[in-house]
């Protein structure tokens, strides 16, 4: 069942707008709630004020799970400094996860309220951990308990609530609009992060990069140490060893940073505010787009004039095409021992291990027994990105550029590589403009064009002229004939056909023709 509150404006309205103490009052044990709003709309002050009052007059509990460190720390600070955490318990899922698979006992029948936050945590991060499950089966299993689950981007996690898990939920959520993006840009090249980050130190622009990789991460604070936070999550062996913690854990109690540029993994995608009306570029190299969405949200939008230049990489076609194959590859096993047996399983696949861990070994009832299962969770996963990529592919050149713009419900985008190459593309036609070009001539336009299928240059002039309307580019090609006779020893030989291209330059949708025709 939906709840929403259709009386207030959506850019005014809160969480405590339309859940009210009533509403939490009328809640019943093994009740599923799912909350879907984003940052800033106050998921977390309802948690704390609302959901607390009710459950220390009623000498109840709450345990608020979180999903990455960085939050727990936050949120820790602001339950002890509230002195709610006599009522208030924080964990994080890994740790429900770590303790069922070592055959620690969880008990978690002192809550009445077990609060999933960020609750995308188990579907988004199933695509590279096989232990997200564990804890989501942990939380449902516990049928005395309200369980609530919250997240701005946790559609696809409460479909699978609803669709797999066959739970009944009811659902409240607040409108989420991205007015607050000024501008959406696209960059291609990776070394075109490096120029996004040069042009903030050299104009003086706080910003943060969200980089997947923490090695770039690292590599790119490095190099521009005088100007840069480095952070990234403590589980990671390799490049924590490099992260300053004192200035992290003041940046989370403070909730701004004081260096010009904050750079760091996706340890921070989620539950971390930063208040800073300094800041307005955030730039992201994250393939998820929940997980990009996120990171966005990391800032926090203090008023109407408060606004984001956000930049974004882009997953071209052809890479997307590569995620579909290795994700087909990924399900196979998986799909294979939905519709069959274990001993069918064993027969297909002799002394195979499936290298994605999505099918897994568990231990049955009997002694010394076991069989094969599938993680339900990563599957279900696996099937969401398989969708995205095919409709973002659908959408022809550029498509996960439009996807995005789509999604931020933005008017326009533009893509730094091609402003630059549009600029050198257009200088280049209007020298030409009322040339007649011949063959040679035509092939050097169809190069500068540059467009490709398949990896084969299109050299039509109807390809190219879509070329040109795609991209905002007021320029049209016309082919000519010319029926020429050729003199040869003083004899004329039979005519032939000689194809020319004019190329006009478009004023107002009319086709002006260069008066200096040749």
């Amino acid at each position: 069942m939906e709840v929403s509150n259709n009386n207030y404006e959506a850019d005014n309205r809160r969480v405590t707008d339309i859940i009210t103490v009533a509403e939490v009052e009328s809640w019943i044990a093994e009740l599923c709630v799912t909350l879907k709003a984003g940052t800033g709309k106050g998921k977390s002050y309802f948690i704390k004020n609302f959901l607390y009052d009710v459950a220390k007059r009623d000498n109840a509990k709450i345990l608020f799970l979180v999903h990455r460190n960085n939050c727990n720390t936050q949120f820790i600070k602001e339950i002890i400094d509230d002195h709610k955490d006599d009522v208030i318990d924080i964990m994080n899922y890994q740790k429900l996860e770590f303790m069922e698979l070592h055959k620690i006992y969880v008990d978690l029948s002192e809550y009445k309220y077990i609060v999933c936050d960020e609750f995308h945590y188990f579907m988004s991060d199933a695509a590279f951990s096989k232990t997200t499950d564990i804890s989501l089966d942990i939380i449902l299993d516990q049928t005395s308990a309200i369980k609530i689950f919250m997240s701005a981007t946790g559609d696809h996690m409460k479909k699978y609530l609803n669709d797999i898990k066959k739970l009944e939920t009811i659902d409240y959520k607040l409108p989420i609009d991205y007015k607050f993006i000024k501008s959406l840009t696209f960059y291609q090249e990776e070394d075109t992060l490096e120029t996004l980050l040069e042009e903030a130190i050299d104009t003086n622009q706080k910003a943060i990069f969200f980089i997947q990789s923490a090695s770039r991460a690292y590599s790119l604070a490095k190099k521009y140490k005088e100007h840069c936070l480095f952070n990234c999550s403590k589980n990671n062996k390799d490049y924590y060893k490099h992260v300053d913690k004192d200035k992290i854990n003041e940046m989370l109690a403070k909730e701004r940073f004081e260096e010009l540029i904050l750079i760091t993994t996706t340890c921070m995608d989620a539950g971390v505010n930063i208040i800073d009306l300094e800041l307005h570029n955030i730039v992201c190299e994250i393939e998820d787009t929940g997980t990009l969405i996120q990171c966005i949200g990391r800032k926090r939008i203090q008023h109407p004039d408060d606004d984001l230049f956000l930049a974004v990489r882009i997953i071209n076609n052809s890479t997307l095409g590569g995620k579909e194959t290795q994700l087909k590859k990924k399900l196979k096993m998986a799909e294979f021992l939905k519709t069959h047996s274990v001993k069918e399983f064993i027969e297909e696949y002799p002394r195979e291990y499936d290298t994605s861990n999505m099918v897994y070994d568990e231990i049955v009832r009997e002694k010394n027994k076991g069989t094969k299962k599938v993680n339900d969770l990563m599957f279900y996963k696996c099937k969401v990105d398989l969708d995205e990529i095919k409709e973002i592919i659908s959408y022809g050149k550029y498509g996960y550029c439009k996807y995005l713009k789509q999604l931020f419900g933005m008017e326009s985008y533009n893509i730094m590589e091609e402003d630059s190459r549009a600029d050198e593309l257009i200088k280049y036609l209007n020298k030409i403009v009322g040339k007649r070009l011949l063959k040679d001539e035509q092939k050097e336009l169809a190069e500068k064009v540059d467009i490709k299928r398949n990896g084969k240059l299109m050299k039509s002039y109807d390809t190219l002229n879509a070329g040109f309307l795609e991209d905002n580019i007021d320029f049209l090609i016309k082919s000519f004939t010319d029926r020429v006779k050729k003199l040869e020893d003083g004899s004329k030989n039979p005519q032939y056909n000689k194809v020319y291209w004019l190329v006009y330059k478009l004023v107002d949708n009319i086709s002006q023709e260069a008066s200096s025709m040749e």
